[in-house]
């Protein structure tokens, strides 16, 4: 009787399987979309890839689940797959702009600015009409604060080394101070490419280029 038992046990689980199996890509997208709806991202975006893997290579691929997948993997922090999924569906034409700017995004997440920066400059170039443009901008222009605050740091603290230097090194640390306000100016020059009325970056260079011509 034990072993009959089993075996029932065993063909019914083969059989809700076998069921689980049958399920289709829409069905599977649209328990996504309930998980979504739920905030339950990972579950989520392992249905929605189950429905990848099971989507019909006759059909185009839901434009929308692509996006749900991208920023579901944002959401939980996954950003490989954010990446990815947001380059599909920018490449599929949906929201191309703001899947960009979240590329970007994740981009600056895994510390890679400097591609970063590309993604963000062509989609600034490709979407000028975008109601995202001001936060590519944005993003875009803290980088290149950031770049250019590192070497006029670096340069004020040279100046700051005359202090208690002998005269006959003036001329020395002048020299190695405008070699790292050099490097800095460009960096502050781009921020207000993109951002003219930005007071610090103008503020910053106003400095730096008096000091380099001095």
């Amino acid at each position: 009787m034990k072993y009959l038992l089993t075996v029932s046990f065993v063909l019914f689980a083969l059989a809700g399987s076998v069921l689980a199996q049958e399920k289709t890509a829409a069905e599977l997208k649209n328990e996504g979309n309930d998980a979504l709806r739920n905030k339950d991202y990972k579950a989520a975006l392992e249905l929605y890839e189950k429905a990848l893997e099971n989507w019909s290579a006759e059909e185009p691929v839901d434009e929308a689940m692509v996006y749900n997948m991208a920023t579901c993997a944002r959401r939980i922090e996954n950003y490989d797959k954010a990446i990815k999924y947001y380059g599909m569906s920018e490449q599929q034409g949906f929201r191309g702009d703001i899947s960009s700017y979240y590329i970007a995004y994740s981009l600056k997440k895994q510390d890679n600015e400097d591609e970063m920066e590309k993604v963000l400059v062509s989609a600034i170039e490709e979407y000028s009409s975008s109601k995202y443009l001001g936060h590519m901008k944005k993003m875009l222009v803290t980088y290149y604060l950031k770049k250019g605050s590192e070497p006029f740091n670096e340069a004020s603290q040279i100046l700051a080394s005359a202090q208690n230097a002998d005269p006959s090194q003036y001329d020395e640390i002048n020299a190695r101070a405008n070699e790292a306000f050099a490097k800095a100016k460009p960096w502050f020059e781009k921020a207000l490419e993109y951002d003219p009325d930005n007071e610090s970056a103008k503020a910053t260079l106003e400095e730096i280029n008096k000091r380099l011509s001095e």
